[in-house]
């Protein structure tokens, strides 16, 4: 069950495709699309977004199978978005996915590294969802320490709620609703991988993102979405 720390269990997507079929992978990766859709993912991180002023570029940080980027791209007709993941089986089924979406404006790629290696202020916005709960520790920290240089506004992370009644109900529903082996195994733990926002607080502390520009919020269902304003860095 839930304990008062994150689990470091790795889940079965971290160990790579010998622990589980092409098929099952991509039928994950279509089931993660509308767990984002139907249970206010994506809406807490969209509205998140369209309270900022339009943005002209979009990093999605860990892009999966893109269905989400693809999304923002549409949203954001005007922004130029860029997905990245550092699986290449996620990237080829992103890339597959784009050439039905009728839209022109989305890249996708393996960054060649898992740091983001791009230059200070690359991008308007830098976004993740369901990503960091993959990250141990110290990983996250550099994660947050990267995306403050690349991000020249804004920085929204959407994550999980580490709480006993989101695993309770997950367990409950998933296996009859998703049917899946890896949205079922990897979903429950990355419930115990999550965060409370003591966690968070924590985390930016580390990396040393001062909190005045951090806002930590709750949405259903047992998401958090943390908002980090980096434009103050220019007024220094």
């Amino acid at each position: 069950m839930i304990k008062r720390k994150r689990s470091y269990e790795t889940e079965l997507l971290d160990l790579g495709p010998s622990f589980y079929t092409n098929e099952e992978y991509e039928e994950c990766l279509n089931q993660l699309d509308r767990i984002g859709r139907y249970l206010g993912g994506n809406k807490a991180t969209l509205k998140t977004l369209h309270n900022l002023p339009k943005p002209h570029s979009i990093l999605d940080v860990g892009c999966g199978g893109g269905h989400f980027t693809i999304e923002l791209a549409k949203q954001f007709p005007d922004a130029q978005v860029v997905g990245i993941d550092i699986s290449q089986e996620a990237i080829t089924f992103a890339r597959k996915k784009l050439q039905h979406a009728n839209v022109g404006n989305v890249l996708f790629e393996v960054p060649p590294s898992n740091q983001l290696s791009y230059s200070p202020n690359s991008f308007d916005i830098v976004t993740s969802s369901l990503v960091c709960h993959h990250m141990d520790d110290d990983q996250l920290i550099n994660f947050l320490k990267n995306s403050y240089q690349v991000a020249a506004k804004t920085i929204i992370i959407n994550d999980l709620h580490r709480h006993w009644l989101a695993y309770l109900s997950f367990a409950l529903i998933a296996k009859p609703v998703f049917c899946n082996r890896l949205i079922f195994h990897d979903g429950l733990l990355s419930i115990k991988r999550a965060f409370k926002k003591q966690d968070w607080i924590h985390y930016l502390k580390a990396a040393e993102i001062p909190l005045e520009y951090c806002t930590i919020t709750w949405h259903w269902a047992f998401r958090w979405v943390l908002r980090i304003d980096t434009s103050h860095k220019f007024k220094q």
